[in-house]
């Protein structure tokens, strides 16, 4: 009796490890993060143990890193849309950016539409804004306060490059997202 009672033991012991390391891991990639927290409070030794707020503050000013280090995210358009591709935008830098924003009220997200230079200069305008609207309410949907992103446009105004080529003006079909901390 005691043999299958120890091998049922160790069989939910690691069924509670691997599940963990799913969680953790494959769930909400944090697996170099929790690595690295751990070789810090192993670090540590006779000393305190770090509060939860000064866990807090520590990934806030990770990820406000990470944010700048990021510089200005770029979602890009298909032709005359304001429906864009945001896969240039990590689920990553999106979580760091809530957390940065949820404890940094005065920080702020500036999303700014563009356009190519195909179309009159007040439809550029409104298709601009579109797109920057379109990218609030993804960044909205992941979570983020509305409150705290501002959205304008600079219409065909500012090209990032050449409305010559296809691909230029494929790169003029954007919205930049800049974040004030």
């Amino acid at each position: 009796m005691r043999q299958p009672v120890f091998l049922l033991s160790v069989l939910l012991v690691l069924w509670i490890a691997g599940a963990s390391y799913w969680y953790v891991c494959k769930i909400r990639c944090d697996c170099k993060n929790s690595v690295a927290h751990a070789v810090e409070l192993q670090d540590i030794g006779d000393a305190v143990a770090p509060t939860p707020e000064q866990l807090l503050l520590a990934s806030v000013d990770e990820a406000k890193g990470y944010i700048s280090e990021s510089g200005v995210q770029k979602c890009l358009f298909r032709s005359s849309s304001s429906d864009g591709d945001m896969s240039g935008i990590s689920d990553e830098y999106v979580q760091k950016l809530k957390l940065v924003l949820d404890n940094s009220p005065s920080a702020r997200i500036e999303a700014t539409g563009h356009a190519d230079a195909t179309g009159t200069d007040a439809y550029n305008i409104k298709l601009g804004l579109r797109r920057a609207e379109f990218v609030k309410s993804y960044l909205v949907n992941a979570g983020i306060n509305a409150e705290q992103i501002v959205t304008s446009s600079k219409g065909s105004s500012e090209p990032a490059a050449s409305n010559s080529t296809p691909e230029g003006r494929a790169a003029n079909r954007r919205t930049e997202i800049k974040v004030i901390i």
